[in-house]
């Protein structure tokens, strides 16, 4: 670290400019990837809460919570299926609505069998038991002026709901949910607008469909056999994420952003060092012709890239976090996760750190006789 020492404190200023924009590529990856978390927490966020272990779909390549079609002999046959303690169908369904005082909104409605662990934690208000056409909903609606006691009334199928009472913060594809009892949502999802004429009732058959089946399960090793008899796909929860709208891209688009910016890293890093070994190409020689090794001299650059990497991927860090701390209280799609702020430091280190390696290789090549002057 001799070597490596005297020229942080003889390019005092190079090297400040150096870590300087590693400081600033630190930071941007912190709120990046608070960024990211937020984004995709905003996503599933519903579907985090469910106490399901398991869900069933629909047979298809590609599951979706809002593709998927379930009837009554599917959710009765998983029913039977050995090692499945709790079953529940349940309907999902994005709808445009109005609020009573005129709002519009985007609503997914999510149909849940009052009573079965699918329904919801209520934070304030009453449960199902008290209203059956009454909805939960998320604090999101909450925090766009819909209040208990308000009446939902959905587009072009006309249906009413009475928000009766709140829960958590729930969304699944950017929508916030409300919850409603599934009689309630296969009416407004299957029903004729603004339901049956009066006097009438709606067809029993429209009370036979779902969007997919929750499940909890104790022992997943009948599940791939009950599939192929049933004619379904199941999914645990943490996969499940993958069929909420979206969301693929959303996670490839920002695993992509967050490539970008390591790899920009290891190359300005790279270039950095590069440059610096070459100008400091006559030093090397002279060090090498007294008596210095090329593995002593390399583990030198190296230490000092390290040196400059930590320090300023610290100071960036430290900066990001105490915003993205601030930017966390403000509302905005943020979510600062320990774990994938540390994994992204992390490769930003190791992606720096490979950068300079790849770029002092040239210290190998220097031959001791250049500081005799035989170049000139």
């Amino acid at each position: 670290m001799f070597l490596a020492l005297r020229d942080l404190a003889f390019a005092k200023g190079r090297f400040a400019l150096m870590a300087t924009v590693i400081l600033l590529v630190a930071f941007l990856m912190v709120l990046l990837s608070g960024l990211s978390s937020g984004l995709i927490e905003r996503n599933v966020s519903g579907i985090k809460l469910m106490k399901a272990t398991h869900i069933a779909f629909e047979l298809d390549n590609i599951p979706s919570y809002t593709n998927s079609f379930v009837d009554k002999e599917m959710w009765e046959a998983w029913a039977k299926v050995p090692g499945v303690s709790a079953m529940t169908p349940t309907g999902i369904t994005a709808f445009n609505a109005r609020n009573s005082n005129g709002t519009a909104l985007t609503v997914a409605l999510m149909g849940v069998v009052p009573g079965s662990f699918m329904e919801p934690n209520v934070l304030a208000g009453a449960t199902f038991a008290s209203d059956p056409r009454g909805v939960i909903i998320s604090d999101e609606l909450i925090e766009k002026g819909v209040k208990v006691g308000d009446v939902i009334r959905l587009d072009r199928v006309l249906t009413e709901l009475k928000v009766i009472g709140t829960a958590a913060h729930a969304n699944i594809g950017h929508v916030p949910i409300a919850y409603a009892p599934l009689p309630l949502w296969q009416e407004a999802t299957y029903g004729p607008p603004g339901g049956p004429p009066p006097g009438d009732e709606l067809p029993k058959v429209l009370f036979d469909y779902a969007s997919v089946i929750a499940l909890q399960v104790s022992d997943p090793a009948q599940l791939k056999k009950a599939d192929d008899e049933i004619g379904t796909v199941t999914l645990s929860r943490e996969e499940s994420f993958n069929a909420a709208p979206a969301y693929r891209e959303e996670v490839l688009t920002v695993f992509l952003i967050q490539g970008f910016m390591i790899f920009v890293s290891a190359m300005v890093v790279g270039a950095f060092f590069a440059v610096w070994t070459i100008q400091r190409t006559p030093e090397i020689g002279l060090v090498k012709a007294l008596g210095a090794s090329t593995g002593y001299l390399m583990r030198d650059a190296l230490a000092q890239a390290l040196v400059v990497l930590t320090s300023a991927i610290a100071v960036g860090g430290v900066i990001g976090y105490m915003l993205g701390r601030y930017i966390d209280t403000t509302g905005v799609s943020f979510k600062l996760e320990s774990a994938a702020v540390g994994l992204n430091i992390g490769l930003l280190l190791v992606a720096g750190l490979i950068g300079a390696a790849l770029s002092i290789r040239r210290i190998g090549s220097v031959d001791p006789i250049i500081a005799l002057g035989a170049e000139r």
